[in-house]
This record gives C-alpha cells, sequence and structure tokens, in this order.
C-alpha cells in the first residue's frame, strides 16, 4: 500500500527511461503479492495502470476471478485504482464490469482497517453509479457493490458517512436559505424600486399639472388685462366721439351742424 501509489506516479514521468522502469517495478512489486486470486490478472491491471487504455481488459480478467482467500491491503492497493477508473468510463457495461468485482472483492475483505484508505475512492463513484445511470440492472449491481463495500469498511466508516451526509445536508439547507432570503430581498428591492417609480412618475404628473395650471391662469389674466384695456380704449374712443364732429359734420350732442348755446359743445361763433 505504500509503495505502489510511489512508484505509480513515476509512471508518468516525461523521461521514457524512468517510465519503462517504473512499470517494471510495479510488475514486481505486485508479483509478491501472496494472494493466488489476483495473480493470473496482475499482468493485466499493472498493464492498466500503465496504459489507462487498457482498465477495461483489466477488469475483464478480475470479473473471472474468484475470491477465496482474505482480500488484504496490498491487494486492494493493487485492484482499487483500476477499479475506481472503470467506474468513471462512459459505458455503462463497463461500470458494470467494476461494480461486480468490487461486490465480490469487498466480501472477502480481512478488516476495516484494510480497506479505509480506499472508500474515499470507491464509495463516491459507486453512489453516482447507482443514482445517474440509466440501466435499472446496472444501478442495482452498484447498490450491492455499495452495500459490501460499506459493510466490510465498518461501523465508523458508516458514522463518518453519516456525519459527512448531516454536514451536507446541513450545507445544501443553509444554501436553500440563503437563496430564498435572496429572492425575498431581491423582491423588495424591485417593489420598492417600483413604488419610487411610481412616486416619482405621480410627483411628475403633479408638477406638470401645476404647471398647466399656473400657466392656464396667467393666460386668464393675460386675457382679463387685454379685455380691460380694450374697455378701456373702447371708452375713450367713445369719449373722443362725443368730442368729435368731424366724422359726420353734426355735433354728437345736438345733431346739428352748427352747435346752438345750449348745446353742451357749443364752442362759440
Amino acid at each position: 500500500p505504500l509503495l505502489i501509489p510511489n512508484v505509480t506516479n513515476q509512471v508518468w514521468d516525461t523521461k521514457a527511461q524512468v517510465t519503462k522502469a517504473a512499470g517494471a517495478c510495479l510488475m514486481a512489486i505486485c508479483q509478491t503479492n501472496p494472494n493466488p486470486d489476483i495473480a493470473p490478472a496482475i499482468p493485466a491491471v499493472v498493464n492498466a495502470v500503465c496504459k489507462p487504455s487498457e482498465t477495461n481488459k483489466a477488469v475483464e480478467e478480475l470479473m473471472g476471478t474468484t475470491f477465496v482467500v482474505t482480500v488484504d491491503a496490498p491487494t486492494l492497493s493493487i485492484l482499487c485504482p483500476v477499479l475506481s477508473r472503470s467506474l468513471k468510463e462512459k459505458l455503462a457495461i463497463h461500470k458494470r464490469a467494476a461494480c461486480i468485482v468490487i461486490n465480490n472483492m469487498s466480501k472477502l475483505v480481512g478488516s476495516p482497517e484494510d480497506v479505509a484508505p480506499f472508500g474515499p475512492l470507491l464509495v463516491p463513484e459507486l453512489k453516482k453509479v447507482a443514482s445517474s445511470v440509466q440501466f435499472e440492472e446496472i444501478r442495482d449491481e452498484a447498490l450491492k457493490a455499495l452495500a459490501s463495500l460499506t459493510k466490510a469498511l465498518g461501523e465508523s466508516y458508516k458514522e463518518e458517512e453519516e456525519k459527512k451526509d448531516d454536514a451536507a445536508q446541513m450545507a445544501e439547507e443553509q444554501a436553500r436559505v440563503e437563496a430564498e432570503q435572496k429572492r425575498i430581498q431581491e423582491q423588495r428591492d424591485a417593489e420598492r424600486k417600483k413604488e419610487e417609480e411610481i412616486q416619482k412618475k405621480e410627483e411628475e404628473e403633479k408638477r406638470k399639472f401645476k404647471e398647466a395650471m399656473d400657466a392656464q391662469r396667467e393666460l386668464e389674466k393675460l386675457e382679463a388685462e387685454k379685455a380691460r384695456q380694450q374697455k378701456l380704449e373702447e371708452k375713450k374712443q367713445k369719449e373722443a366721439e362725443k368730442l368729435s364732429t368731424k366724422a359726420s359734420g353734426k355735433c354728437q350732442g345736438c345733431g346739428l351742424k352748427k352747435c346752438k348755446k345750449t348745446c353742451l359743445f357749443y364752442s362759440g361763433p
């Protein structure tokens, strides 16, 4: 379990010599594993570690494996990385094969301590398969594998997962509450903005109405002044006509061309 992850990292080195040496080293390490059940599949598994495109072939080899001997930590360190990668494959049939192998393997795990480091590697992927794959048969296989693996991980892992689930639910609920509060606040802001716009519109209408009324009063005032001036002009004109006889040649007072002494407009001989 300690050597394999470190050697696997060297498989992806940029230098071909290092990659080749790491592959050979990984093969040598895996072949020291005493579990006879997986011995025939070791070459295929190591090849899958070095070449991810060979992952499905390795899982097919493991499907033909009958697990009889107890599965310990070294065996899990060899198999779990490849199985995890297979659970991420696009084709559902490859996911199904990985689920079957995990189910068979988990039933013979020696102790929870052996499988504990690999729980985070496999459990989330199995949950994804169980919830997202279209075919019911494959979802059932994922649930079986998840049940067997969870049982192998023991009660402590279940409690830890439950705590994580509770924390996730609390986080989700908190996010929901925050989203609802944000929605309410946005709605209030929108309503307040709408009210402000309505108030502004009303004030604008009042202002325009006041301006119109002021203009109307001013117009009426001008018309009244004009009428007053017109009346004054008419009055002056009438008075002027009374004082003048030139318009018709007759006095406006007595109606004669030459006023008598008794006429108000008499001006002498």
